[in-house]
Formats: C-alpha cells, sequence, structure tokens
C-alpha cells in the first residue's frame, strides 16, 4: 500500500487535536483566513494590498471582514522588527515521512529565524505541536512562535518554547505510521 504522505495538520487532525474547520468552520471563515494570510504576507513583503492600477484601499473596501485582522498584522510589524524570509513554502521530512507548510519563516527582533504561524479568531491549543512539526519537517533549529491576529485589531505573540512538542510530534508521526503499516483497516482507526 502506497499511503501519501499526511500533512502537519492532517496529522493534528488524525488524532483530534485541532479541529476540522472544514466541517465546523463557515465557508466565509475560512475565505477571511486565506485572504488574511495572503494580506499579511504581502504587507511582510512591504507589498500594497491592491493591484498597480487599482485605487488605494480598493482591497480591503471590498473585503471589510480582513480589515481588523490585517491591522492587527500592521501593528505587529509596527511593534517588532520583522523581516519576511519566506511564506507557505513546502517542506518534506523523509526521516518521519510528513510534509508540512509554515505560514512565515522571518527574523524576528533579536531572536534570529522564527517559525511565526498567523491564526485569526483563536488560537489552538495544539498550535506549539503544529510549529514543533514545521520546525521538524524544515530540519533548521529556530524558535516558535504563534500570532493571534485579533478581531479588534490587537495580536498576542505565544511563544513556543517547551522543547518537548518535538518528541510529541514525533511521537504522532511514528505513530500514525505505525498504524497505516501494521492495521487490519487502518482508515477505520480514524
Amino acid at each position: 500500500m502506497n499511503t501519501p504522505w499526511p500533512s502537519t495538520t492532517q496529522l493534528l487532525r488524525h488524532f483530534g487535536l485541532m479541529r476540522d474547520y472544514s466541517e465546523f468552520g463557515s465557508d466565509d471563515a475560512l475565505e477571511r483566513g486565506r485572504k488574511v494570510h495572503a494580506a499579511c504576507h504581502l504587507l511582510a513583503e512591504h507589498q500594497p494590498l491592491d493591484p498597480i492600477d487599482a485605487t488605494p484601499g480598493e482591497w480591503e473596501a471590498r473585503n471589510p471582514e480582513c480589515t481588523p485582522y490585517i491591522d492587527a498584522y500592521r501593528a505587529f510589524l509596527m511593534d517588532h522588527r520583522v523581516k519576511l524570509l519566506e511564506c507557505e513554502r513546502e517542506y518534506r521530512s523523509h526521516t518521519h515521512r510528513f510534509i508540512s507548510h509554515p505560514d512565515q519563516i522571518v527574523l524576528l527582533d533579536n531572536f534570529g529565524m522564527v517559525d511565526l504561524e498567523l491564526k485569526s479568531g483563536s488560537m489552538p491549543k495544539c498550535c506549539p505541536l503544529q510549529t514543533a512539526g514545521q520546525v521538524l519537517a524544515m530540519s533548521k533549529p529556530m524558535r516558535r512562535f504563534g500570532l493571534l491576529l485579533q478581531s479588534n485589531g490587537g495580536y498576542k505573540l505565544y511563544p513556543h518554547e517547551d522543547f518537548r512538542d518535538y518528541d510529541r510530534f514525533r511521537a504522532m508521526v511514528d505513530t500514525y505510521w505505525t498504524i497505516q503499516t501494521y492495521a487490519e483497516n487502518p482508515e477505520a482507526l480514524g
């Protein structure tokens, strides 16, 4: 059996640690999240949200549901020294057989290179496991943070400092592949 490699998010969902937003979240919230992520990437690159031929502010006028979250990211950029190195790049962990797409890899203040996981609305309890998986897939040691963009235009930066998260994520991946390899019907198990 040739099972495709799971993503970091799929592993968290498989073990019931992350909500399946496609089931529980509204289509509007999912779309807003995609738009906010794309806008944050542009802002981090010091790029305008509007196309060159558009009136400044036009994109935000068409997407007012995104404005408070984008304002939160702008506030974060104003309060911190941030240099975007990459965003949404795919990494493959050949050792553990999973893939990952970190939201942003940045140089942050005096922390050096950081995995910055963007969240709008709420910060899932499993976010430290998500960033641990992302850093494992990248095979680059770095600090990890979750950035919660709030609907009031504020933000909160969550440091992920528990090194046991790496072992926990490795255990999840190992368990996943053990089930895929030895279970009579792995699909029935989750």
